[in-house]
């Protein structure tokens, strides 16, 4: 086995002020390479900042702490980041907004030669075949190379981001809300077609979302984010079909999942303030299983092989 990404208590904040707001608190992760992950939670969980972290996009008033690996390259020792030579070539992002992401002022064909001139130092006529290859992957015809942003759909500006990141054939893709931007329909082709190329070209695939249901057909495993930490962690099966943890089992009894009609609902409440100091679980007060000893740090359980959640009535469910 071989891990192409390794967290080890990595603490991700951002310094405002005097004050450090901490959005990713102590995670620990082990990804193999040529699988994917999907990490899943709602907006403020921390998920898109980790992926950043992974990504090398972080901006320069953040602040960290614990470890970071991908293959042999520490990226993140403590308060030290490197990323040279990493960004591009080894690890791609892929943003959540094609919108804001794309410059409205270049054609397609110069998003791509901006991108690997600025890795690789290429000419535009390598930079062009590339960008005819890469889009072929994601079914987009080559005579979109002199568009402007706007005169694609959404779901077409969104390929050319999966297209970009392809072309500089990093082994890491970080895919940041690949559906968030585009209608129910298009949500399914694009995630199925981000599951074709991972499995095609062997890559090891980060996919961050809110979308539990839509994004679990194309897992190997599955983290569950709140509030900064990782609340639970396994396969797809386990996590789907025996979720450990209330706000897993809450996320599916949320999820819309297609032909089949039924009730909508919602997890009551709010996430916790960035900005607040919590003892105890963290999901307590939305919590409808809760007991007194949630009130205190919530150990790691161990449910099966490599399925593990952090609540302290894991052994008890299903569901209590």
């Amino acid at each position: 086995m071989v891990l192409a990404i390794k967290a080890e208590n990595l603490k991700v904040g951002f310094l405002l002020e005097e004050e450090v707001l901490w959005a990713v608190k102590g995670v620990d992760l082990a990804v193999e390479e040529g699988t994917t992950l999907c990490i899943i939670g709602e907006s403020g969980c921390g998920k898109s900042t980790l992926a950043s972290a992974i990504a090398g996009t972080l901006p320069p008033y953040a602040v960290t702490s614990g470890k970071l690996r991908i293959y042999d390259r520490v990226l993140i020792n403590g308060d030290v980041r490197n990323y040279n030579g990493v960004r591009g070539r080894i690890t791609a992002y892929i943003p959540q907004n094609p919108g804001t992401s794309l410059n409205p002022f270049m054609t397609i064909e110069d998003h791509f030669y901006y991108v690997l001139k600025s890795i690789f130092g290429i000419n535009r006529k390598d930079s062009r075949r590339i960008a005819i290859e890469a889009l072929s992957r994601v079914d987009l015809d080559s005579s979109i190379l002199e568009k402007y942003p706007h005169e694609l759909s959404g779901g077409m500006q969104q390929r050319v981001l999966i297209a970009l990141a392809l072309s500089t054939n990093a082994k890491i893709l970080i895919a940041d809300e690949p559906t968030s931007s585009i209608d129910a329909y298009l949500k399914f082709q694009v995630v199925k077609l981000i599951g074709k190329l991972q499995r095609e070209l062997n890559k090891t695939l980060i996919v961050i979302t809110h979308d539990l249901v839509t994004t679990s057909t194309i897992c190997d495993d599955i983290a569950i984010m709140y509030a900064g930490r990782i609340v639970e962690l396994g396969g797809r099966e386990d996590i789907v079909l025996n979720p450990r943890h209330p706000y897993t089992k809450m996320l599916l009894e949320v999820s819309p999942i297609p032909g089949i009609r039924k009730p909508l609902k919602h997890i009551s409440g709010e996430p916790p303030n960035l900005g607040v100091e919590i003892t105890g679980c963290p999901f307590y007060e939305r919590c409808p299983y809760r007991i007194e000893i949630c009130k205190q740090e919530p150990q790691i359980w161990e449910i099966g092989e490599q399925h593990t959640s952090s609540c302290w009535r894991a052994r008890e469910a299903p569901w209590l």
